[in-house]
């Protein structure tokens, strides 16, 4: 394809039902129905909503099929999370590693106690809760999807498109050097320690773990909810919930965004803390978390030396 039929993949004559925007969009929403339904076992209501708000958004205006085409690796990343259910870590590469981390981290980080050494997770359930840090990690811990999705609407309203593509590619990138890692290392998270022991028990859902506070002080299920549809339960080891705000700090570091990046350092150290609090992951876990953006920056900053860098910038320009 041309540059300069690239750059105008939808057409400045915004036409709702064309052929040429109906036709592969209804193709690949065929696709992905089939694969959903045949391939994952059924439906989901969360499916639905995925499937009905595309369609809607796709079709209401010229500023909304944008917003779709612009998210194209939001779309892939959901894509891959919700698959990767179909055969899980442990499953490509067993054993389970349950004592290894948890003995690893009473090793490195353990808090010397009357009652024994303790993981940090667990000195901070013992000594440190408090109904607003349960409120506050909870606010935290859940930032990580609609942060990303506002940084980014914010590049796409701002019509900085190009720069727009380029985080959200460096967000797909860093969750793809998560999971590898995650199916090389399926690692058990620690509220799965303190609820079964060390014992393998496989067929289990999503554990909130101490975000389950947060339900009970508002009366919701939003966390029983949202852990119980987890694709990926053993993936303690990296925790991309702390690897992603990194991604944000460098890409406000790279635009200057000033605001973004002080917003971002905040975000990041609370993070890490709240990962810890909840009992999601052990400090190691934040460790590779941070070694995993790290590395991904590393990757990015080399392909910008390709003709990714090229392509990229095709992309936002075509979606602005």
């Amino acid at each position: 394809m041309e540059e300069g039929n690239y750059g105008n993949i939808h057409n400045n004559q915004y036409q709702r039902f064309s052929s040429k925007s109906a036709i592969p969009f209804f193709i690949i929403g065929a696709f992905y129905v089939a694969w959903v339904h045949f391939g994952l076992g059924g439906i989901r209501p969360d499916h639905h909503l995925f499937i009905w708000g595309l369609l809607v958004l796709y079709f209401f205006n010229k500023t909304s099929r944008e917003i779709v085409l612009s998210f194209g690796f939001i779309l892939i990343y959901w894509l891959i999370f919700d698959s990767i259910r179909l055969i899980p870590n442990y499953i490509i590469n067993p054993p389970l590693h349950i004592s290894e981390p948890y003995l690893a981290e009473k090793a490195w980080f353990g808090v010397s106690t009357a009652e024994g050494i303790l993981t940090p997770n667990e000195y901070l359930d013992k000594n440190f809760t408090y109904t607003f840090l349960d409120i506050y990690t909870a606010i935290i811990y859940l930032a990580w999807i609609p942060i990303p999705l506002i940084f980014s609407f914010y590049l796409f309203f701002s019509k900085q498109r190009v720069k727009m593509v380029n985080y959200l590619f460096g967000f797909l990138a860093v969750s793809q050097v998560g999971l590898i890692i995650q199916f090389i290392y399926p690692a058990a998270p620690p509220w799965y320690v303190d609820k079964y022991g060390f014992t393998e028990n496989l067929d289990i859902p999503g554990n909130p773990g101490r975000l389950i506070e947060f339900d009970k002080y508002f009366g919701t299920h939003l966390f029983e909810g949202m852990y119980s549809l987890n694709a990926n339960v053993f993936a303690a080891i990296p925790s991309l919930h702390c690897a992603f705000p990194i991604i944000l700090i460098f890409f406000s570091w790279k635009y200057k965004f000033r605001k973004w990046l002080i917003f971002g350092i905040i975000l990041m150290f609370s993070t890490w803390f709240s990962a810890v609090y909840t009992y999601h992951h052990y400090i190691i876990d934040v460790i590779c978390g941070v070694a995993t953006a790290l590395i991904t920056i590393g990757i990015y900053q080399f392909l910008m030396t390709t003709k990714v860098k090229i392509w990229l910038e095709k992309y936002g320009k075509a979606v602005s």
